[in-house]
Parts: structure tokens; sequence; C-alpha cells
């Protein structure tokens, strides 16, 4: 019992290393082919994705009907921003699309620390921020 608890945590580890380590495209560097880096890059950007969809749906919570309908009107602008932004010749800049993520879900998560704090700035979160 007690090496299966030893050897679950030392995973646990392992694998929270790794993660820590893919906390940015660099950590993609390291790789010898572009296949495995193109997959890593993918991974990271799927990655960002769930992060942004979380904090999306995080900062819709405390929101009026009224707010909430902007905020979905300006994502979905901002997605198209985003798709618009990161292809390439027919395809996914998949690196592109991480950094945009990456930096929108930090816009969307200093809006819900706002809200948080008793002070939702509509403005703020309705705004086209990029």
């Amino acid at each position: 019992m007690k090496r299966l608890t030893l050897a679950s945590l030392a995973a646990g580890l392992v694998f929270s290393a790794q993660f820590a380590h893919a906390d940015n495209t660099d950590s993609c560097d390291k790789f010898k082919t572009s296949y495995d880096k193109t997959y890593c890059v993918a991974k990271l950007f799927l990655e960002s994705d769930k992060e942004l969809n979380s904090v999306y749906t995080e900062l819709r919570k405390p929101l009026k009907d009224d707010v909430k309908k902007q905020l979905t009107e300006t994502q979905r602008d901002w997605i198209k921003f985003r798709d618009a932004s990161c292809e390439r010749a027919g395809s996914i800049d998949v690196d592109c699309n991480y950094k945009l993520n990456r930096e929108r879900a930090e816009y969307l998560r200093d809006r819900a620390r706002e809200c948080k704090t008793g002070t939702c700035n509509d403005a703020a979160i309705a705004k086209k921020s990029w």
C-alpha cells in the first residue's frame, strides 16, 4: 500500500514538473523534430483554450444579463479576430493561437478579479481590447 502511494506521489511530481515546464511555447524548443514541436505547441494551445473557456465561464457568473450578452458578442468578435490573425495560407498557426488565447484569458481574468472585489467594470468587460 505504501509503495503504491509513494509511486503515485512520485509520478504526480514528475507530471507536475513537466507541466510546469510546459508553461510557454519556449519549452517546445527542446524537441528535435518539427513534428514533436508542433505536437507540443498544439497541446499547449488546447490547454490555453480550455483555460480561456474556464475564465470566460467564471467571469459570466456574476454579470447581469445585458452585460453577459455584451460579453458573448465581444468574445465572438475576439474569436473571429484570433482566427483571422492566426490563419496562415489555409492552416492554423497554433503558436499564434496559444499566445492570443493566453492574452485574452489574462484580460478576462483581470475583469473577473475586479468583479470579485465588487467593482465590475461593465464597459471593460464588453470592450474590444485587442
